[in-house]
């Protein structure tokens, strides 16, 4: 009986795997057709615009320039830099680029930016008439038509909005790797499921809510990673998150290795928790209502397991190498199999991700910086032993450094 409930695991373990891997393959192959533009919209609404910020001074002025340049009516949108407990001139910085600043002085800094983050909404919402709030971080810039387009998008009945993210900084190895990455999120992730009708991932920056949709779910205040938990719980009550690719908003990449840990160890502990909080309701409502946008969400939820499930089915896949096993029964008795997972695990991987960064017409050294992203993946077993470890008490502020403008990213 041992055996049998073991042989049982190590298939529903390697099932996962496979199934996972075809799954967002198939996805994929929507992003070779690029998506419609939404027309723009005669009427204009009110947006509020948010950057919550921590011991910023060296950046908080230049994310508040960009989004004072953006080409929409002045008179149409009010920015607000949330000053979350600073003690540098984070305060000055912000207000001397023609910013609104909220001071805020709550208890402790246990996840601060979602503490930060709710009381700046709910102030905001009290005291303003708003039609749309949009959301960014201190180290990111806005394309000047990110409003132009949101606006659209919102006049096309959306409530929930993330632009499309890229990199400000690539100026080091470092950077230039991660900065590959989000052409092929962009094109083979995000850009299908808007597409095929299921809800985009939050990224922290370029988001937008409707006013109604921000009073009805406030941020969450203890989780570390505050929008992938925000994007849990509306698909958990059925609200479709649309993807904006012409909404450009531009983030900074780590340029240190201690940068890169520190923040991919606390998204690995928010992560876990967000799966911990959301995983059984998404697999209610996508079992029950057959919600297939529920169904996708609790799949990419359950993907901060993955490292674990996969060092779970090796074992027991040597423990149980004398019982059936999915994997090598596959590997044995279709034709071609040894070839075929062979190509498989160097296309999907590697070759075929490459190809969005023809499609985005991504620059040279950037296509050549993705080829190193298997180096990072060395890191991921330490990093998610760490986010098993690390506690929830303090968010941990990422330093940001790049001093990188929107006139130097847009002419």
């Amino acid at each position: 009986m041992g055996e049998f409930i073991i042989a049982l695991f190590s298939n529903l373990a390697q099932a996962f795997l496979f199934g996972t891997g075809i799954f967002y393959l198939f996805l994929s192959f929507r992003g070779f057709w690029r998506g419609r533009k939404a027309p723009a919209a005669a009427e204009r609404r009110r947006f509020a615009l948010l950057l919550p910020a921590h011991n910023e001074e060296g950046v908080v002025g230049l994310a508040v320039e960009s989004l004072a340049g953006l080409k929409y009516p002045r008179e149409l949108f009010d920015i607000f830099t949330v000053a979350d407990h600073c003690t540098d001139g984070t305060v000055r910085a912000a207000a001397a680029a023609g910013a609104k600043v909220l001071e805020h002085t709550g208890p402790g800094l246990k996840a601060g930016k979602g503490r930060a983050l709710k009381w700046a909404t709910e102030k905001i919402l009290a005291a303003g008439n708003y039609d749309a709030f949009c959301y960014f971080d201190a180290d990111s810039l806005a394309h000047p038509d990110f409003l132009e387009a949101m606006n659209a998008h919102l006049a096309e009945g959306a409530e929930a909005l993330q632009g499309r993210q890229l990199a400000k900084n690539t100026g080091c190895l470092l950077a230039k790797i991660l900065a590959s990455g989000h052409f092929i999120t962009n094109r083979f992730f995000q850009l299908p499921k808007q597409a095929l009708g299921l809800s985009a991932t939050l990224h922290g920056k370029g988001m937008c809510f409707t006013a109604e949709l921000a009073r009805r779910h406030q941020w969450d205040e203890t989780c570390l990673t505050e929008d992938l938990e925000m994007q849990m719980r509306l698909i958990r009550h059925g609200v479709r998150i649309s993807w904006a690719r012409d909404a450009v908003v531009y983030d900074e990449e780590p340029e240190t290795l201690r940068q890169y840990l520190r923040r991919t160890i606390r998204w690995t502990r928010g992560s876990l928790d967000t799966a911990r909080r959301h995983l059984p309701g998404l697999a209610a409502r996508a079992l029950g209502r057959g919600d297939l946008r529920a169904f996708e969400g609790g799949l990419y939820c359950a993907q901060t397991y993955r490292f674990a499930v996969a060092a779970l089915a090796a074992a027991l896949l040597w423990y149980s190498r004398d019982s059936f096993n999915l994997a090598l029964w596959l590997y044995g008795r279709l034709p071609g199999m040894e070839h075929a997972m062979k190509a498989l695990s160097l296309a999907p991987l590697l070759l075929y991700p490459a190809v969005a960064l023809v499609l985005e017409r991504a620059r040279p050294d950037l296509a050549a910086a993705y080829f190193l992203q298997p180096a990072l993946g060395l890191l991921r077993l330490p990093i998610f032993v760490a986010g098993l470890l690390r506690g929830t008490e303090l968010w941990g502020r990422t330093e940001h450094t790049s001093r990188v403008a929107i006139a130097d990213l847009v002419e």
